[in-house]
């Protein structure tokens, strides 16, 4: 699904149906892969916090392309 999504982003054919895609799967997979509020290292904590926040942003890129185009 990124892959089509993301195609149909760049091309901007369907480019509404597109950004739905990518956000569709962006979204909800930080919750489930970054977890930071199960790490008690500090490093490891604020690592998984980092990377959590960089797929939220991607997440919202996406959401910005559904709405604004």
């Amino acid at each position: 699904m990124m892959v089509v999504g993301g195609a149909l982003a760049l091309f901007g054919w369907h480019l509404k149906i597109g950004a739905a895609l990518l956000f569709g799967i962006i979204f909800p997979a930080p919750f489930f892969l970054h977890r930071f509020w199960n790490e008690t290292d500090s490093y490891l904590r604020l690592s998984e916090f980092a990377h959590l926040m960089k797929d939220l942003s991607l997440a919202d890129a996406a959401l910005i392309l559904l709405v604004v185009r």
